[in-house]
């Protein structure tokens, strides 16, 4: 009897090991484990404004953005590669002047002539840089003979939420939008994400699907609460 039951138990082990094998394939296939693809969706964020400078006086309202943007720069639900850029905006009394703006970053000069915006009545300029880790930028604004010193401040504080934890946020406050365009690939879908500064920081969440159609979000960037939702 006992040799009997030996010998079952040597046939019978090497199915229970390959069971025990393939418990954890099931699990995973399932979705009833830890297995389930992991999704960071900050990596579809295709445009990231992570800081504002500003600089105010009598005559000039400075603005300057630190963003990370894709290349090519389109809302089509497709996050692309994306590049840090810096982005200088000037509010000057009048359209018809030409200025000329330098900016001193860790002891280096960069800058250039800025185009006016008849538009949006502010003049622009772009280039590569990133100034994201700054507190100020001293600059010097010239126009003609005259030259304007300022130093535009960061609106980032010690309290102000970190980015990722503003997307975490709204994706809790908003989990159909995140979960009807996740799929076991990935998410269909890219984000914007701009601090905003307007007598507090903010900031501004776009979700948007491969229709080109935008959820957008408005966030206290000091507690984290979602303020607004607009669907498209």
């Amino acid at each position: 009897m006992k040799s009997q039951l030996h010998q079952k138990n040597l046939v019978l082990r090497p199915i229970l090991l390959t069971l025990l094998l393939l418990v954890p394939i099931f699990i995973c296939i399932l979705g009833l484990g830890g297995c389930k693809k992991s999704i960071d969706y900050f990596s579809y964020v295709s445009e990231f404004r992570n800081n504002v400078f500003l600089a105010e006086t009598d005559d000039f309202c400075l603005r300057i953005h630190s963003v990370v943007k894709e290349t090519p720069y389109a809302a089509d639900g497709i996050a692309n590669e994306s590049t840090a850029r810096t982005e200088v905006f000037l509010s000057a009394p009048e359209g018809t002047q030409s200025y000329t703006l330098k900016m001193q970053v860790e002891g280096k000069e960069y800058g250039g002539e800025l185009s006016y915006d008849n538009v949006k009545a502010e003049y622009f300029l772009s280039f590569s840089l990133d100034i994201s880790a700054q507190k100020e930028l001293p600059c010097v604004l010239q126009c003609g003979e005259a030259t304007h010193q300022l130093v535009a401040a960061s609106v980032l504080r010690n309290e102000t939420v970190a980015p990722k934890d503003i997307l975490t946020n709204v994706r809790a406050y908003a989990p159909d939008i995140f979960e009807q365009m996740t799929d076991k690939y990935g998410f269909k879908g890219e984000i914007y994400l701009r601090l905003l500064y307007e007598d507090a920081p903010y900031y501004y969440v776009g979700i948007i699907d491969r229709n080109g159609d935008i959820y957008a979000f408005l966030v206290n960037a000091t507690n984290g609460k979602v303020l607004a939702r607009r669907n498209p």
